[in-house]
């Protein structure tokens, strides 16, 4: 494996570079040809609070995604997409690389496109967002709760588990799905733009049923569109647009629980996007209201064997976050705010959270520096600690082509 792509970088370079973030392109024929990207962000983390758990301080270094892709036309009718990701290391002195995204699609019409095989399930606008293309240096903590992501919530700047809202019920594919996407967009005028969703993915498969996962979105967007699959969190000022969008998720007997049985998941999505010049920039804004059903279980069991009470993860909540692009300097201060309500009596689980940064582009979203701070505050004491809050100090370093 390693050495075809070795032979892929040194054939892709010699023959052909893009002139866009999306990679290097081998042409082969008329319809068919190769791409070839890669994605590094590498980060330094400082925090007082280490997963919400210990209240311990700590600093540490990470690489938050070390990526390869592949993917390609085939047919004018068939093409292909392969990414891999760093995995966890086998106790030697690197890392084992995983398969995220592997996958055909059928391009039958640019209203109906089919994509099958292992991908994201397009439950939230943030889903949908690349992760090359993110402004707050990560998504907000809250979109977690989605079965996507295994419903636990984050911290971090989405590196850690927020230990009271997690029940880690994921996949076993971890943040992508395996099934079908039906896929299309479309101008209905030269500032009226439409594009939907609809999958059917595998989920959480529980011994004893085959239940599947059922996932959709529609979003409109005036003046620009944002036509393709993937959206991004800023557009740097090459796009004037507003988008409306929403998405519903929902799956049945995703586990059990000793008093109820079995326990549906349900995830609810409307959000917001805009980006349009101002002054001698561009304003970046989107929020979004989320809402996550699982029938109010009390005793959800788990692969432990813990009994855990979901309604300290079902709950609601919104975020909000807004950057402003200086084309001049190429530098954009950036501010997010998020809330989520946990339906625990206690208010187990129930937080906000704020952020503040900046970054400086080099080159748009092929390479770019982040800086920003993160707190987050919760209704109650975290994990076995006495601590409610977490800060967190981050810079990262991004490349992406």
């Amino acid at each position: 494996m390693k050495k075809l792509v070795f032979c892929l970088i040194l054939i892709t370079m010699s023959v052909f570079v893009s002139s866009s973030w999306a990679g290097m392109k081998l042409k082969i024929s008329d319809d068919t040809d190769i791409n070839l990207g890669f994605r590094l962000q590498s980060q330094y983390l400082s925090t007082d609070n280490q997963s919400g758990t210990t209240g311990n301080s700590y600093s540490d270094f990470n690489v938050r995604r070390a990526r390869l892709r592949l993917g390609g036309n085939v047919t004018k009718w068939m093409s292909f997409f392969i990414q891999t990701e760093k995995g966890s290391g086998d106790g030697g002195s690197g890392y084992d690389m995983r398969l995220i995204d592997t996958y055909v699609s059928l391009n039958l019409n640019p209203l109906a496109k089919i994509y099958l095989g292992q991908h994201m399930a397009p439950a939230s606008r943030q889903i949908v967002t690349t992760s090359g293309g993110l402004m707050a240096i990560d998504r907000p903590n809250v979109t977690n709760y989605n079965l996507t992501w295994g419903l636990n919530g984050r911290t971090n700047f989405n590196t850690a588990t927020f230990s009271d809202g997690n029940l880690g019920l994921g996949n076993s594919t971890a943040v992508r799905d395996e099934g079908a996407t039906l896929f299309g967009s479309t101008s209905m005028s030269d500032t009226l733009h439409v594009k939907y969703y609809l999958g059917l993915y595998d989920g959480i498969q529980v011994s004893g049923n085959d239940n599947k996962r059922f996932t959709g979105r529609i979003q409109v967007n005036f003046l620009d569109p944002e036509a393709g699959y993937f959206n991004t969190s800023t557009y740097l000022g090459k796009k004037k647009t507003f988008a409306l969008g929403v998405s519903y998720d929902k799956q049945d007997g995703i586990a059990a629980d000793d008093v109820l049985g079995a326990i549906d998941y349900s995830w609810f999505e409307i959000d917001a996007f805009v980006e349009y010049p101002v002054g001698n920039g561009s304003l970046t804004f989107e929020t979004a209201y989320l809402d996550l059903d699982l029938d109010n279980a009390t005793q959800l069991n788990d692969s432990t064997a813990t009994r855990k009470d979901a309604r300290q993860t079902q709950g609601n909540g919104w975020y909000a976050q807004t950057g402003y692009l200086f084309k001049d300097t190429n530098i954009q201060p950036w501010a997010a705010y998020e809330q989520w309500e946990s339906d625990a009596t206690d208010n187990t689980g129930s937080f906000d959270s704020w952020r503040v940064g900046l970054t400086y582009f080099f080159k748009g979203h092929n390479a770019n520096i982040k800086v920003g701070y993160e707190s987050l505050k919760s209704d109650t004491n975290i994990g076995s600690s006495t601590e409610d809050t977490i800060d967190t100090f981050l810079v990262g370093f991004y490349i992406t082509y």
